[in-house]
């Protein structure tokens, strides 16, 4: 059995900006404190804001960390999750009771002997009571609505019994007996439908004993789905599932379904090549993930996709529009999604009545979908909301390189709006400021920043005044001040707590030129400094 191609690389991982926080004030930093490559192989965002990291590290916001690692909101080192792992990290999944799964090519976790699987408490101590095992490296994790655990990788056994690249665990750790398909190589990706199967892809040629190349769906008992024989003719990285059940794939190959795809392609849900979508990459995918809006993010090798430059990362537009909605009838909330929205595999839902403190509700039950297309989704039945509180729902998501990272999608009801504060900031006379916030609540929804109380107006240096950014660029004294904004809606409107920024002046703009004279010879330098008097 060969070791994945790109084992020891640098690998591509889709992550972002979290929520409330500025992106470029999010900063940890991965790396390694002797002279070596670092890598990022998985980032989760939990519910709290605060962000799981795995990979191949030393080091994780300057501070000493083995390979995992969190993140509190802001990007600054969470001090008191001291976890740590003797080698890589590829994947990390956050259950419904917070535990954290965690998969890689590691011996020992948090100090204790662990073989390339393990599970973390919240608060990132070892879980004692889960100890299965496998005896090589562990790429894949996903979990199932009803808490059992899907494992893929290069392994030859998992919980002591033998289990051929795929495997699976009952929610307590133990082998689920049951479950047993088998695949000649190693298994890289793996996600769970809306209807329970399990799509599969990596390195293999057979799966189940049948022939599956390098793509494969399973029945939720673990037997092969003999209708679904769509194929690639290399190895596949990445699946993202629609909440329509179409299947995004990414990987190495350059043909799908037995049709020309460079490197990206997707399916109809009954495994046949979707012939609407075909952008094309100039070189491998390795990571693909779907936005709450259908948008689809891809990360890889490439320099062009869709015939334009973009260089390892771009995003590709949805052929198919992303819907939703969010309902409460007096007893049942239900959530209801179809079309290019990503598919979620647990949803939560809360209560606020202020906006700001939330609630939670309950775990939702799946609604399947209509046979003729209806969009499926989740409930939660007997909850009572008061009338003027607003109810979020969440749904977890997973996908990116191995599909081993993890975030969230929202939907509000209700008739309140509110933001989160946008972050104080002190910078350099002429540097470019930012101003971020995220609002929710019944769209659609409108922004109006404000400077010490007084509408701020779009000009030359200021954009973005009447969106959820604003950007101040080359910024002098007179834009030191307080900022919010107030967001509004059908129902009413909010001001956000201020953000104060402060402007540091003088600055040399032009240094001081070295020069060379004679004795005798007259020298004069000059330094220009840039500065702005207080309004």
């Amino acid at each position: 059995m060969r070791l994945p191609r790109w084992a020891g690389s640098h690998a591509t991982v889709l992550g972002g900006c979290i929520p409330t926080e500025r992106c470029n004030g999010f900063i940890p930093g991965a790396g390694f404190v002797d002279d070596y490559d670092p890598s990022v192989f998985s980032l989760v965002v939990q519910a709290d804001g605060k962000v799981l990291v795995g990979g191949y590290f030393s080091t994780l916001g300057r501070q000493p960390h083995d390979h995992i690692g969190r993140l509190n909101p802001d990007g600054t080192l969470d001090s008191g999750f001291e976890s740590e792992a003797n080698a890589r990290v590829y994947s990390l999944v956050v259950q419904a009771d917070g535990k954290i799964l965690v998969g890689g090519s590691f011996t020992t976790l948090c100090g204790q002997p662990r073989d390339h699987i393990g599970r973390l408490n919240p608060d990132g101590t070892l879980d004692n009571g889960f100890d299965s095992g496998a005896n090589a490296d562990v790429y894949s994790l996903a979990v199932q609505t009803d808490g059992r655990i899907l494992v893929g990788g290069r392994f030859s056994t998992l919980g002591g019994q033998p289990r051929r690249c795929i495997g699976r665990l009952n929610a307590d750790g133990t082998l689920d007996n049951g479950f047993n398909p088998e695949a000649n190589d190693i298994v890289v990706p793996l996600a769970v439908q809306g209807d329970g199967k399990i799509l599969v892809g990596g390195f293999f040629t057979t799966l189940c004993g049948q022939p599956r190349d390098h793509i494969g769906r399973l029945n939720p008992d673990g037997t092969l789905d003999n209708g679904f024989d769509s194929g690639a003719n290399a190895d596949v990285y990445s699946l993202a599932v629609q909440t329509d059940g179409r299947i995004l794939v990414g990987g190495l190959y350059i043909t799908l379904g037995g049709q020309p795809r460079k490197y990206i392609g997707r399916l109809n849900a009954d495994g046949t090549l979707d012939n609407e979508f075909d952008p094309a990459a100039s070189s491998s995918v390795r990571s693909v993930a779907v936005q709450a809006d259908g948008m689809i993010l891809v990360g890889g090798a490439f320099d062009t996709i869709g015939g334009q430059a973009r260089k390892h990362i771009g995003r590709v537009n949805n052929t198919i529009p992303a819907t939703q909605s969010l309902s409460y009838d007096g007893a049942t909330i239900t959530w209801l999604r179809g079309g290019s929205n990503p598919e979620v595999w647990r949803a939560t839902f809360e209560g606020s009545d202020d906006g700001l403190t939330w609630t939670p509700l309950g775990v939702g039950e799946r609604i399947p979908g209509a046979p003729d297309g209806q969009s499926g989704g989740w409930e939660l039945k007997a909850v009572s909301v008061s009338a003027d509180a607003t109810v979020r729902a969440r749904g977890a998501v997973t996908g990116g390189y191995m599909n081993s990272s993890g975030w969230f999608v929202e939907d509000y009801l209700g008739t309140r709006v509110w933001v989160s504060r946008p972050i104080s900031q002190t910078i350099r006379a002429g540097d470019t400021a930012r101003f971020d916030v995220v609002a929710g609540g019944m769209g659609p929804l409108s922004y109006q920043w404000h400077k010490d109380g007084l509408v701020v107006p779009d000009e030359s240096r200021v954009t973005g005044a009447a969106t959820p950014t604003l950007t101040l660029r080359n910024v002098l004294r007179a834009d030191e001040a307080n900022y919010s904004v107030v967001v509004a809606n059908a129902s009413g409107s909010r001001s956000s707590l201020v953000a104060r920024l402060t402007v540091i002046e003088p600055i040399i703009s032009i240094q001081p030129v070295s020069q060379v004279r004679m004795p005798g010879q007259s020298a004069t330098l000059s330094v220009k400094a840039l500065a702005a008097c207080r309004t």
